[in-house]
Formats: structure tokens, sequence, C-alpha cells
């Protein structure tokens, strides 16, 4: 199956997130741009910088993440263009890798995952990319839950 992004789109997006602007805003601060849900009270808000280098073929997906028990932001510090890609929850809980859609991204928007969202990974497009990521961990195993691509299945998103 190959996925071809789409121009990001806000409606399609919210069942999975929120979004906010980083550029070209009036005013000098903007709070609570996005709602960062944290649902263990033991866990510490975890502010990184993820790097990614340019992907210069298509994507292949190998599997998706989800974290139970927090939302994940990411805010672009360096990127031309980045995926986000997301796949609904089956009846069973697992992603629906068969609904999976992805988006293009530029550096005027911010995503906030909402907790038990399944998406891709960190990627962009173009050129290296830096981005500030926030989630709330508390260093276990039950901070991210992996789930693999379906065996004998080839899912790819192409290139933009």
């Amino acid at each position: 199956m190959l996925i071809r992004p789409e121009p990001f789109d806000i409606e399609a997006f919210a069942p999975y997130g929120e979004c906010f602007a980083l550029r070209d805003l009036q005013g000098d601060r903007h709070d609570f741009a996005a709602q960062l849900t944290n649902g263990r009270s033991h866990a510490r808000l975890n502010v990184s910088i993820s790097r990614s280098k340019p992907q210069t073929s298509a994507i292949r997906v190998t599997a998706l993440e989800r974290h139970d028990h927090s939302a994940q932001a990411f805010a672009p510090i360096v990127v031309s263009r980045w995926l986000v890609a997301i796949a609904p929850n089956t009846t069973e809980g697992g992603p629906d890798f068969s609904q999976l859609r992805a988006f293009v991204m530029d550096e005027n928007l911010g995503i906030c995952y909402r907790p038990n969202v399944w998406h891709h990974p960190f990627a962009c497009f173009d050129t290296p990319a830096e981005m500030l990521m926030l989630r709330w961990d508390d260093q276990t195993e039950s901070d991210t839950t992996w789930a693999k691509t379906p065996s004998g299945s080839e899912i790819q998103i192409s290139l933009p």
C-alpha cells in the first residue's frame, strides 16, 4: 500500500490532536497553545530535542507508536517540511494500518497528539530537522507502546 501525504488539514487531524501556530502571531505570548495531558501524577515532563535526517526515498512504515498516558507535542525548531502520520484504533485497540493517513507539515505549525493516538515517529523531508518534543514520562516501558506493521503487508509513504 502506498500512501500519498496530503497538505495538513486541521479538521482531519482534530480527532487525533491539536495544532498550534508558531510564527506570524500577534502579541508576545500565546498561553495554553495545546493541552499536554498527563495521566500519571508521578510522571515528569520530558522536554527533549528530536533530530532527523531528511528522507530521500519513500518511507517504509514498520511500526507505529502511541503514548497511553500522555499527550505528545512537537514544535519545529529547524525544519523545512515534516511528516505527521496517524491511524485510528481498531476495536481491539491496535492501530488500523489500512486507515493510515499522512500529512505534510511546515515550520509554521506544531502539533500535540492526544494520549492513545497511533502515529509514525518523527520524520522530515528536504533538510535535516530539529524538533522540540514534550511528553510526560516515568522512564518505564509504559511510556510508549509499539505496534509493528502486520506481517506480509508493505506500507510506504511516498515523498511529497
